[in-house]
């Protein structure tokens, strides 16, 4: 059964004349043509999302992760901006595509509406001290709102207390934090993503031992997706033989991989992040075990879709990491603006799908994913400075 794209088109739908990403792949998962820039030009522009209610029964305001509906976001346009409002964005680290497409979203969004952005990443998943400084600076430095995306679930609480006290309001972006003092989310539920691969390999209908690579202890969307796949295929063929976290660096990824193989020489396939699955195409090439063990992931790189596309590597869901960064700096000047969006929601997300490559015979539908919205294009560099226009 083919996995339809009809959602991820939803997703990347533009409407009042703003240009996002726009890209096409041909049958061999190649792109066919240049990712286009985002339009800047100040103009509104809606996608359909996945709209939480912290509120709603069943939702845990820890994060504010449970059930979701789809809907709407629209963005303003730079003429309901009134003030050159000063956001500060601290990323975990800007070594993989998910994070420069984040940061692309963002300077993109910001230039749109003509606001300030300034930028700093931790370096890594395990630099909570170093990210915690960076909260710090984006106070001190006299930012109106915060952009965090944080390396940990539990442990920047303190500072997203701190900064809310001194009038700093903070957004939940890309990872989730506990914190039920945050002025919104915007980020996927990786249970959503976890739980979409899941369905996937139980729709397979065979025995399977899988090694699950979450990615970094404690990082909410890791911790997340780990839980959304292992209940997805709680009672299915399907079973995890070993579980390994590490940081999302290609060595550390590599390293684990080598682990997990030599640990486990009878399992058929490796899940988890897409720094793993990467690093997995290599090794599994190298061994000659590509042709017995499959890839798969719980959200996809520029680099992992050219693997699915050449057959090296199986399937996984796109989480639309330069809308999600749009959207961030949007809903941070929508709470600066006293703008919110219509409805009871907190949380937003564009509407993620799974994408799987030729390796995958009859499920096989890159053909038709259009990379729009989920990648920053090639020639785009980390911005770390947008000076307000407004």
């Amino acid at each position: 059964m083919r996995l339809p794209l009809t959602r991820l088109a939803r997703a990347s739908a533009v409407l009042a004349g703003c240009t996002i990403l726009i890209t096409s792949c041909a049958e061999d998962g190649s792109s066919s043509d240049a990712i286009r820039e985002i339009d800047t030009s100040g103009q509104s522009w809606s996608v359909d999302a996945l709209l939480t209610d912290c509120a709603a029964p069943g939702v845990d305001p820890a994060g504010c992760v449970g059930p979701n509906s789809e809907g709407k976001y629209t963005s303003l346009s730079r003429e309901q901006v009134t003030k050159p409002w000063q956001l500060c964005s601290v990323l975990p680290h800007m070594k993989d595509s998910t994070w420069i497409g984040i940061n692309y979203g963002e300077v993109s969004q910001a230039k749109s509406l003509g606001v300030g952005l300034s930028t700093s990443d931790a370096g890594g998943y395990n630099n909570l001290s170093e990210q915690v400084s960076q909260v710090e600076n984006c106070v001190s430095s006299g930012a109106d709102a915060i952009l965090l995306s944080a390396v940990s679930f539990d442990s920047l609480n303190n500072a997203v207390k701190d900064a809310v006290a001194a009038g700093v309001p903070v957004i939940d972006v890309g990872n989730g934090v506990s914190s039920n003092e945050v002025a919104g989310h915007v980020l996927q539920d990786y249970v959503d993503m976890g739980r979409l691969i899941g369905e996937h390999l139980v729709s397979l209908d065979r025995p399977m031992r899988v090694a699950l690579l979450p990615g970094p202890a404690g990082a909410g969307w890791a911790e997340r997706s780990r839980q959304g796949f292992e209940a997805t295929i709680a009672g299915s063929q399907v079973t995890v033989a070993d579980v390994k976290y590490g940081d999302t660096g290609k060595e550390v990824q590599l390293k684990l991989v080598e682990d997990v193989l030599a640990s486990n020489p009878d399992i058929d396939a490796l899940v988890g992040n897409a720094v793993m699955a990467e690093a997995a195409t290599q090794v599994l090439g190298e061994r000659g075990l590509a042709d017995r063990i499959g890839v798969y992931t719980t959200y996809v790189t520029p680099e992992l879709v050219e693997l699915m596309g050449a057959g090296r590597a199986n399937c996984g869901p796109s989480e639309q990491s330069s809308l999600i960064g749009q959207m961030a700096v949007d809903y941070a000047v929508r709470v600066l603006e006293d703008l919110p969006a219509p409805g009871a929601v907190e949380r937003y997300a564009p509407v993620p799908v799974v994408v799987c490559g030729s390796a995958e015979g009859e499920s096989a539908n890159i053909e038709d994913f259009d990379m729009n919205g989920s990648f920053a294009p090639p020639s785009f560099r980390p911005n770390y400075s947008v000076k307000a226009a407004q």
